[in-house]
């Protein structure tokens, strides 16, 4: 098939700069049964600049904590140079999960990382990332597209690729292109069964780039964009792109919406099939026995049986379940004392870490000026130096402190959070920035000051919103950032502790007043392009709390039209600059309504009989590269 060269869809920390494109390299071999055989595809930097790429990454890493990313541990090594005479079929795969942090089961509508994480187990999307920190994407339901021109994706819908053989796709039967487009289609129209306009379907602008779409046969989805965009690719590629069953979309309608715990409203083509969720108890999964992709013997893949995450949230938890072999790997909430200690324990146990992709934010300020406050008497974010006076007056080390026990860092905004060091700004930039100095006295004296500039009433208690599971998960987090509010503006804050989806709602109806400490979507991808569209543009589809300026919408504007990668970067510097109030020509205009506060590290550790690859350990979204992982039933470690 030939290659073609690919603007970048993401990159790496400190990649090179001067590579503004990706090469597309496509293997396909032929098959005796005249039928596409699986394609390997891979997107990566020129293998000099990788090389580069590489050696830049290691000196950082020397630089910075060990933990910063994953490690590569002895047990890795061997499954990457694994034979087909190791490979042991069987066994369930136990992990633990918050289960309680759930939204929708709707492909097309779930934002709760967790949920994503599930469906990564059961989904499938035209292509995926392989390895999202070094833009390395490969083939799902489709081969990688050929690039007829700057604007034109033709996709290769793999022929084995198959419905699961259950209701309402009774039999299974073939993916088709018509799926494809109907799975499109549906997030542009963003409209619920009843043909209403649904305020649930986060990336309909995303999908909305993609001008027209072509079906010329059952195997063939062809979609044109209206111009060059630079970062189209990674649209259909992250969680809000699993592709299911037009069958379901008729089927289940509105009961996605509305029945937001029945996991039995699923369809798709994923390695497992889900069959029960509980928010006390879990979700319970099976091979799917008709997976259309094969293992290094031949047969279909999953190697496993079966896939069990039990509902945990509190690591102490975690940690009594591991070590008594309920639950095959121990990872996030887990911290890394945690780990240091299991380690020590089982010193056999391959270990890694990860930058932890969600971002935990305490803003979340509703710019809406229909909005009439939480108390009726007005909106203060409109000001937006009482939105700033809130923002300042957290102080990040304390929150890094009390939730990851230090092992984490500041992040500037959730679209670049600190370990993209490539799109962010610089660290040093960002440690003298308001809000996120070390000096808690002046950053203090700035939000009084705000706060007096801004007229804000201090007798007017200010009433925030905060998920009853973060409570849960770090009890007393909600008291340690009500006191910084006393200790640095001298106000009332109180919090109301709400489940995800009321929150969810009332960020959907305007109505949003306010955020305590709670986790943002990670990043789709590490090129900011695409979320700053969705963010930053007037009726954006993340663009829940009404920011509109036009500057910043030029930016993201400008950046989607930007095919080179460096000025696209420097577009991302200065749309940061603005949304933190640093930029000297837009003061505090354009602030961004959604400051960031940190990304932890997550630490994981798992026992011996596990054997996964490097790319099931990514910062975010990986639970899709599980589908080749594989464990030893036979070792005298696995629960019988």
């Amino acid at each position: 098939m030939g290659a073609a060269a690919l603007p970048l869809v993401g990159c790496g920390d400190g990649q090179d700069n001067k590579e503004a494109v990706a090469e597309l390299v496509i293997e396909q071999q032929e098959d005796e049964r005249d039928e596409p055989a699986p394609v390997r595809v891979a997107v990566a930097a020129p293998r000099a600049a990788q090389a580069e790429h590489e050696a830049e990454r290691a000196d950082e890493q020397e630089q910075r904590s060990e933990s910063l990313q994953s490690q590569e541990q002895p047990e890795q090594q061997e499954t990457q140079q694994v034979f087909v005479s190791q490979v042991v079929r069987g066994g369930d795969l136990r992990l633990s999960t918050p289960a309680r942090a759930h939204d929708y089961f709707d492909p097309h509508r779930a934002v709760f990382g967790s949920t994503q994480y599930w469906m990564g187990f059961y989904m499938n999307n035209i292509v995926r990332w392989r390895n999202k920190a070094d833009a390395v994407m490969e083939a799902d339901i489709c081969s990688l597209p050929e690039l007829p021109d700057e604007q034109t994706y033709l996709f290769r819908v793999d022929r084995g690729a198959r419905f699961w053989d259950r209701y309402p796709t009774e039999g299974g039967r073939a993916v088709t292109s018509e799926d494809i487009r109907l799975n499109f289609q549906r997030h542009i129209s963003g409209r619920d069964a009843q043909g209403q306009e649904d305020g649930t379907f986060p990336h309909r602008d995303s999908f909305a780039k993609t001008e027209s779409m072509e079906t010329p046969d059952d195997h063939t989805f062809i979609a044109r964009t209206d111009g060059p965009d630079a970062t189209w690719l990674a649209i259909p590629s992250g969680p809000f792109g699993w592709i299911t069953s037009p069958e379901a979309i008729s089927a289940f309608g509105d009961r996605w919406r509305d029945e937001p715990t029945n996991i039995e409203l699923s369809s798709g083509t994923g390695m497992m099939i889900p069959l029960s969720y509980d928010p006390d108890v879990g979700i319970e999964m099976e091979r799917n026995p008709n997976f259309w992709k094969a293992g290094l013997d031949g047969l279909p893949l999953p190697y496993l049986d079966s896939v069990s995450l039990a509902s945990m949230e509190d690591p102490t938890t975690i940690e009594t379940a591991y070590r008594g072999r309920e639950i095959s790997v121990g990872g996030f909430p887990l911290t890394s004392v945690q780990v240091e200690g299991l380690s020590s324990d089982f010193p056999d146990h391959p270990t890694g870490s990860v930058p932890f992709g969600f971002t935990v934010i305490t803003g979340w300020f509703n710019f809406n000026p229909a909005w009439s406050g939480w108390d009726g008497l007005g909106n203060p974010y409109l000001d937006r130096r009482f939105a700033q006076a809130m923002h300042v007056a957290v102080d990040r080390y304390q929150m890094i402190d009390t939730v990851y026990l230090g092992s984490g860092k500041p992040t500037g905004q959730e679209d670049t959070p600190w370990f993209n060091a490539y799109w962010a700004v610089s660290e040093e930039e960002l440690l003298a920035t308001p809000g996120f100095r070390p000096d808690r006295e002046a950053d203090i004296a700035e939000a009084r000051a705000l706060l007096a500039a801004s007229g804000f009433d201090r007798e007017r208690p200010v009433r925030l919103i905060a998920p009853e599971f973060w409570e849960i998960t770090y009890p007393g987090v909600i008291e340690t950032e009500r006191a910084m509010y006393q200790e640095a503006l001298g106000i009332e804050v109180q919090f109301d502790l709400e489940p995800f989806p009321v929150i969810l709602q009332r960020m959907i109806d305007g109505s949003y007043p306010g955020s305590g400490p709670q986790w943002t979507n990670a990043p789709v991808e590490l090129d900011p392009t695409t979320a700053y569209g969705n963010r930053f543009l007037p009726g954006g589809s993340w663009n829940y709390f009404f920011y509109d300026y036009e500057p910043m919408a030029e930016i993201a504007r400008r950046m989607r039209v930007t095919l080179e990668l460096e000025s696209r970067r420097d577009l991302a510097h200065e749309a940061q600059r603005i949304a933190l109030g640093t930029h000297p020509d837009h003061g505090l205009d354009g602030i961004s309504p959604t400051p960031g506060v940190m990304n932890g590290i997550a630490p994981s550790i798992w026992w011996s009989f596990l054997h996964r690859g490097e790319d099931s350990l990514q910062f975010a979204h990986d639970s899709h590269r599980h589908d080749d992982t594989w464990i030893d039933i036979r070792h005298r470690d696995y629960p019988a």
